[in-house]
């Protein structure tokens, strides 16, 4: 092999040793990871927080490396939506039902990251109305033996067929009748069950509705 020859392939090798030089820092670099951040500022900083309002606005902020596409929400009660502005953010108002609603606020970065921060919000009830529930002591066991050591009732009641956000306890066996108040106009829905002594709880009772109006 002459020299020319020598000097033509190792020109070749240096080619290829160089072009693989720049194939190598063209690839993209997998070291940075998306972050995203999220925070929920107003109308609390807190987790959870109450309210008499039917609806509410949250507005917070939200960042991340790549870059805030969307922020969005929805109420674990019903409703979603998207809130307006990204880094900054906040929502319209969104609809609350009586007891407790977790809104979770999602924000995603233009990588398809996301990241979520909740907020329990419990909205009570106004003080519109009153119903006046009355009921008969019970005697007997389920087995038919004598009940001897009851030692009171608990109250439950909601705005939906079967479902019971809020509850009374009266630790007294002699009372019959109560008057639930502050309660909103619409339909309110009530059952009842009494307890032992050892906190045995029966079965709970026909459910009643009342509108107040």
């Amino acid at each position: 092999m002459n020299c020319r020859t020598v000097a033509k392939h190792a020109f070749i090798i240096l080619t290829a040793l160089t072009l693989g030089a720049c194939l190598n820092e063209s690839e993209p670099d997998e070291s940075e990871v998306a972050t995203v951040s999220l925070e929920i500022t107003s109308p609390s900083s807190l987790s959870t927080m109450d309210t008499p309002d039917t609806a509410v606005s949250l507005a917070g902020t939200a960042s991340g490396n790549f870059g805030i596409a969307e922020v969005t929400w929805s109420n674990g009660r019903g409703g979603w939506g998207i809130a307006n502005g990204t880094e900054a953010w906040q929502t319209g108002n969104i609809g609350l039902e009586l007891g407790e609603n977790t809104i979770t606020v999602t924000a995603q970065d233009t990588s398809g990251a996301t990241t979520s921060s909740n907020i329990v919000i419990n909205r009570e009830s106004g003080q519109n109305g009153s119903a006046t529930l009355s009921w008969t002591a019970p005697t007997s066991r389920v087995d038919g033996s004598p009940l001897t050591n009851l030692a009171g009732y608990r109250i439950f009641y909601g705005r939906m067929s079967g479902v019971y956000d809020y509850e009374i306890a009266i630790d007294n066996p002699g009372v019959a009748t109560y008057v639930v108040e502050d309660l909103v106009s619409g339909d309110w829905f009530f059952t009842l069950a009494a307890y032992d002594a050892d906190g045995l709880e029966s079965d709970r009772s026909n459910e009643v509705v009342r509108e107040i109006s």
